[in-house]
């Protein structure tokens, strides 16, 4: 059996792909397939997967229609064959040892999931590690409901994941057409449902922050997110995990929180709209234990839409300012 299988969803990322690539390919680890799915690309991303297919028999493309991430991820995580399997973004890519770093603990240790820091790339050069731990690095654990909110930052690239523990509960990405987050879900499921979790303090993956195609800047995606945390609900009771139900609403909270924080400021008065009632909800549920920041800016939302949408404005001139320091 192969020890890992990276997974690339590729999509109209010709800029991109070349780096992406060649990150796979210059792995340490060598025991390894490459499984690259062309979802429907338009420009010359499909002639760049079959020029390195023809120099990598490690290298595999499969072409399907345009179908979206999840779709595509999925498709790929059929094909695997490996032990473990990764999935890594076509625009970003990773440094040579990451997955042989990565393997070498998750087979030591017999992990289910384990995944590394991370950095922010910008094309100008900069970089900014991610810390995705608090107190819990390089120690196996397994989250409870009342240990979950801090204790492990969400990121699916920079991971391995054991194959056979995805299929025996059932985790794939979800395949909303058109839609993006698609890793949400992914996430929430895969660390409540883990056994054994290893956290490594050290970065390998470059998460590119500045492609135009990105969700972010994409103003008829900022309603996507809902759809990850629906699909969380239908899994949670269809599997039984109703011990987490309650985790799951905050961390939904967190996420509609994370989006206002990413999303232009057009794209954020419309979001807070739609997600007022919702947000608002939360704070009278007297069962949740919501963080205190939370309580109070949710306070403001339930006093004024208005002031709530310019406490934003004013968090990103404020940014911004510290960014020209």
């Amino acid at each position: 059996m192969l020890k890992v299988s990276i997974i690339i969803p590729v999509y109209n990322v010709e800029k991109y792909l070349p780096r992406c690539l060649d990150s796979a390919c210059a792995q340490t680890l060598r025991d390894i397939e490459i499984i690259c799915i062309n979802d429907g690309s338009t420009d010359n991303s499909g002639k760049i997967l079959r020029d390195y297919a023809a120099k990598d028999a490690r290298l595999k493309v499969i072409s399907q229609k345009n179908g979206g991430y999840g779709k595509a991820v999925n498709a790929g995580l059929k094909a695997a064959s490996g032990e473990y399997v990764a999935i890594l973004e076509s625009d970003d890519w990773a440094d040579s040892e990451m997955y042989e770093t990565l393997y070498n603990l998750a087979a030591a240790q017999n992990l289910d999931v384990v995944k590394a820091d991370y950095y922010r790339y910008w094309s100008n050069g900069r970089n900014k590690i991610v810390k995705i731990g608090a107190n819990n690095y390089n120690q196996v654990f397994q989250l409870s409901p009342q240990e979950y909110v801090g204790k492990i930052w969400g990121s699916i690239w920079s991971a391995l994941y054991r194959r056979k523990f995805l299929l025996e509960h059932d985790i794939w990405i979800n395949e909303t057409a058109g839609a993006s987050y698609q890793d949400t879900a992914f996430i929430f499921k895969t660390n409540i449902c883990a056994q054994r979790i290893y956290l490594l303090e050290k970065a390998f993956l470059h998460y590119r922050q500045d492609n135009l195609q990105s969700s972010v800047k994409n103003p008829n995606k900022i309603f996507c997110l809902d759809a990850e945390y629906d699909e969380l609900d239908r899994y949670l009771e269809n599997h039984d995990l109703s011990q987490w139900q309650n985790l799951a609403m905050l961390r939904r909270c967190e996420g509609v929180f994370w989006n206002m924080n990413r999303l232009t400021p057009e794209g954020r008065r419309t979001y807070i709209t739609q997600q007022k009632d919702y947000l608002l909800g939360l704070l009278a549920n007297k069962n949740l234990a919501l963080p205190q920041k939370r309580v109070k800016k949710l306070r403001l939302l339930q006093f004024s839409e208005k002031l709530f949408y310019l406490s934003w404005l004013w968090r990103d001139i404020k940014k911004k300012l510290k960014e020209k320091i």
